[in-house]
């Protein structure tokens, strides 16, 4: 897959199709856009593009009110390249940038520096200043300046309309398992790992600390969790929070994987983010909560074994 950062260094392709969107999650209502551009390219003999923002323009326009993001910008390259989409246009979103209007949008970048043929968006799409462009304002404009839009319709999992913002309300809520579905894989976190206080290697469940890359994070509590690594996936638990028994002042991200004993200092790992066992708590004593570890362990390969 081809990632384009300089428009100016874009090679002219014969029929670029080009699917619109900030991507982040890269969920189902996301793939059935880039599954369309990719048909759209293959039928006319073309070349299917995801054009998307870097920053996510909510993060320079407004960031007090910017949305936490549900992918680093590289696991969105990476999903997106698992899409099966032939190139990945990476506009940096600027001040200037956010004040063409719609119609200068097109003219300036979509024909004048893609030469897009054919153009893909969901039906909930804003381009332009102010947020002006909608899907119909593509579709108007297409007509104008000779290309053709195809308009990607709702997708709804059990009834709910996939949307970024849907999934980061899941998520947000522990809804592990119902935020799975909207994404089509389960939530990640992705990060190194580092040195941390040995809690607990001391009670006889070592951790590896995970300082996460990624924004969106479910609330503190205990989850069944898988640590992706370059061998493989590994069943594991995890603790997400301020472990309050050790009056700890920094939310941390805890993993235990189950039968691992290998020094992973310093890679960078994903855990996959199965299901929430329960919320953090304190306990009375170092003794009481390794019992309840004991019992969460037990709940979490119920989980894995049955995910």
């Amino acid at each position: 897959m081809e990632i384009i950062r300089d428009l100016e260094a874009l090679a002219r392709h014969p029929y670029p199709v080009t699917a619109i969107g900030n991507f982040d999650g890269v969920h189902l209502g996301h793939r059935a856009i880039l599954k369309a551009a990719i048909d759209r390219a293959r039928a006319a003999g073309g070349t299917a593009f995801a054009l998307t923002f870097d920053p996510l323009p909510a993060k320079l326009l407004v960031p007090e009110r910017a949305p936490q993001l549900i992918l680093t910008p590289e696991d969105k390259l990476e999903l997106l390249r698992l899409s099966g989409i032939d190139g990945v246009i990476v506009l940096n979103f600027t001040l200037e940038l956010s004040m063409l209007s719609p119609r200068d949008f097109i003219r300036d970048y979509l024909l004048g520096k893609i030469g897009a043929r054919e153009v893909v968006v969901g039906h909930s799409v804003s381009f332009g200043h102010n947020r002006a462009g909608n899907a119909a304002v593509m579709v108007e404009l297409g007509r104008e300046f000779g290309f053709d839009t195809t308009v990607v319709g709702p997708v709804k999992v059990g009834g709910i309309e996939v949307s970024s913002t849907k999934v980061r309300e899941m998520i947000r809520g522990a809804d592990l398992r119902n935020s799975a579905k909207l994404l089509g894989r389960y939530h990640f976190i992705h990060g190194p790992v580092i040195h941390g206080r040995e809690r607990g290697r001391a009670i006889g469940f070592p951790t590896a600390n995970i300082e996460s890359e990624t924004e969106c994070i479910p609330p503190d509590g205990v989850y069944a969790t898988r640590v992706v690594l370059d061998d493989g996936a590994y069943g594991s638990i995890t603790n997400i929070g301020m472990r309050p028994t050790f009056s700890e002042k920094a939310r941390t991200i805890e993993a235990h994987i189950f039968n691992f004993d290998l020094d992973i200092y310093g890679q960078r790992v994903k855990i996959d983010l199965i299901e929430r066992i329960r919320p953090e708590r304190k306990f009375d004593s170092a003794e009481a909560l390794k019992n309840q570890i004991a019992l969460d362990l037990s709940k979490a390969r119920e989980i894995l074994a049955a995910a």
